[in-house]
């Protein structure tokens, strides 16, 4: 019996001792408050506690770790805020124990929840909310069909709908803008709304008719236009294949009439049919028909047609262009006006040594551009035309009065000659272009380049095909300067060191000019001792002055337009040929074709030796060193 009362008094007592032992149970939080700007950022806080615990946070606050038993350290991130000044109470919880943290974060000072709205046709109402610290309020003075409810309020977050009105007319409701005013500043919002909208009817194709043969390849589509229930003013996209519809090309157009955008191909059976459209997404299409070309036709603007294939069998072709100045669409039409010019320049340039002995070697390309006038410009009264103003596409433009000079937009030339197959804009500096410029008068002046591209201006007039063979063949391709002689006094040292200068890397520049009088150093002493080149001397008087300069025959094309060009001129152009052809020269051969050359040369040289009284002078080359 003692035994067990003893037993139990020792149990009582270590009981007690245990429970006099159990620590109090604890949590806290170090710092009791933390504070982030609106960028947000983390921040660290402590956790003491002797029980597990867990955080609980708002959205835009995260808290790792977010749990723990005993000791932690909580990292606290704030997202960005978009909004005014915001705060939180951070709780942190375990067995039955509270601790918390006291959260602020500044806001902007104004802000809204959207700034871009987009109404569907049914003109739903949306909604915005207004973060502002300022009373605000919203201006729709530019958008009266957009009202927004309230349209101005105090400081704090405020809900604002937006309305859009009914539609009365068949105005587009376009990206426009409401401007939000606060504090002396303002925000925008933009919207727009969808029309309501149906679809117009169909068009009705009119020409080419249906199984049509035999149509012209620039042909002008045509057809009716299409009721369209809202009254709206339409478009149309012009389609035509020629596979069966695999693939179709396209033509947008404001009429119900076009022509293509470029042309078509020759005895080729097409489709075609045309959707029209309204300026609200509205669209129809048309049937299908069917045609045929034919060969008859004209040129589209930017076209390219090839007039001539080089056959001589070199490397590579020496590169023609002609296109036009002055001519409208009609113009182009196959044998028209562009045509007829084309026609005389080509056969121009081919009925002279050695450019007729070396056909073979060219590739002739046209280049239709249309002008929207015809002519040219004219500073002043000229003989055949007086001054005017003309909107051509080259803006060539004549200086008139007693001058034949002429100039034009050169970039805009040469970016149509890139239109050619195999130009590019390296072979520029191979390549004659010729403007021919639909005037009837008489004027004429070559653009030179130093790397060798060249632009030769000639109008169409009563001297035209003599222009081309001066100004394309001689200073464009041959590179030749003019053998006139103006001024009774030296050659200037600018002039000299000018031909020295473009002579470095072209040493064939201006081959009909000496520099020197002396036989033994004369660029062109070879031809001193060969039979039949007995012409070819030493003529003082060339490069617009009659001292300092020398010229190789008494007369030739590059003083008087007539149609013989010098030895020397010939051999230039030909080194020029073989150049351009990737062939080499060789004089012995030059001078085996150079016979006819030769013969004919002497004949014009004796039938006409002196230039006549009333001859007019060419101006003199444009030269630009573009090295």
């Amino acid at each position: 019996m003692k035994n067990r009362i003893a037993a139990a008094a020792i149990a009582a007592i270590i009981s007690l001792v245990a429970v006099s032992c159990t620590p109090d149970l604890s949590l806290s939080v170090n710092p009791l408050s933390i504070e982030f700007p609106k960028a947000g950022k983390s921040q660290k806080v402590t956790v003491s506690s002797n029980v597990a615990w867990e955080v609980t946070c708002p959205e835009w606050i995260t808290c790792s770790p977010s749990s723990g038993t005993g000791n932690a350290e909580v990292t606290v991130t704030a997202a960005q805020n978009s909004e005014l000044d915001r705060t939180a109470t951070l709780m942190f919880t375990g067995q039955g124990l509270t601790a918390t943290l006291d959260v602020v974060q500044s806001g902007v000072d104004f802000a809204l929840s959207s700034t871009e709205f987009i109404f569907d046709e049914s003109g739903a109402p949306a909604t915005m909310t207004v973060y502002s610290k300022y009373a605000w309020d919203i201006d729709n003075k530019e958008v009266p069909w957009c009202v927004a409810s309230p349209s101005s309020g105090d400081a704090g977050e405020t809900e604002v709908t937006l309305t859009p009105a009914r539609f009365t007319d068949r105005t587009p409701r376009n990206t426009a803008f409401l401007q939000v005013n606060f504090n002396g500043s303002f925000r925008f919002v933009t919207v727009s709304q969808t029309m309501p909208n149906s679809a117009p009817e169909a068009a009705v194709l009119t020409f080419p008719e249906s199984s049509a043969t035999n149509i012209p390849t620039n042909v002008t589509f045509k057809w009716n236009v299409p009721a369209d229930p809202d009254g709206d003013v339409l478009t149309y996209t012009l389609m035509i294949s020629s596979n069966g519809g695999t693939t179709w090309q396209t033509m947008e157009s404001e009429s119900n009439s076009t022509k293509f955008s470029s042309y078509l191909k020759k005895n080729t059976e097409y489709m075609w049919k045309v959707e029209a459209s309204d300026p609200f997404g509205g669209k129809s299409v048309s049937d299908i028909r069917y045609f045929t070309t034919g060969t008859a036709g004209g040129y589209v603007d930017g076209e390219v047609r090839l007039i001539m294939e080089e056959c001589a069998g070199a490397p590579q072709p020496v590169h023609l262009i002609f296109t036009g100045d002055g001519f409208i669409e009609e113009d182009y039409n196959d044998g028209g006006a562009f045509d007829q010019a084309l026609e005389t320049a080509v056969n121009a340039f081919f009925s002279l040594e050695p450019y007729a002995s070396y056909k073979d070697y060219f590739r002739v390309s046209a280049v239709a551009a249309y002008s929207q006038e015809r002519g040219a410009t004219v500073k002043n009264n000229m003989t055949g035309c007086k001054a005017q103003t003309r909107n051509t596409v080259f803006s060539s433009t004549l200086d008139g009065g007693n001058s034949t000079g002429i100039g034009c937009n050169y970039d805009r030339v040469f970016s149509y000659a890139l239109k050619v197959p195999g130009v590019t804009d390296a072979e520029l500096d191979n390549t004659t272009v010729f403007v021919l410029i639909n005037l009837d008068v008489y004027a004429g002046t070559c653009m030179m380049m130093a790397t060798g591209r060249s632009v030769s201006m000639c109008p169409t007039g009563s001297s035209f095909g003599k222009v081309v063979t001066h100004e394309g063949g001689g200073h464009g391709f041959g590179r030749l300067l003019d053998e006139y002689r103006y001024y009774n006094e030296s050659l200037p040292v600018d002039n000299q060191n000018l031909i020295n200068s473009w002579r470095a890397s072209d040493p064939y520049f201006g081959y009909n000019i000496s520099l020197t009088g002396d036989r033994e150093l004369v660029h062109w002493k070879h031809y001193f001792d060969i039979a039949g080149y007995e012409a070819v001397g030493m003529y003082e008087g060339a490069y617009l002055y009659n001292m300092g300069a020398w010229r190789p025959e008494y007369i030739s094309c590059m003083e008087d337009n007539r149609p013989y060009y010098n030895a020397p001129s010939r051999e230039a152009i030909v080194r020029r040929i073989m150049k351009a052809s990737g062939s080499t020269f060789d004089f012995d051969d030059f001078l085996a074709k150079d016979a006819r050359a030769l013969s004919s040369g002497a004949a014009m040289a004796a039938q006409a030796p002196a230039v006549p009284y009333d001859f007019v002078p060419l101006a003199p080359p444009v030269l630009i060193d573009n090295r």
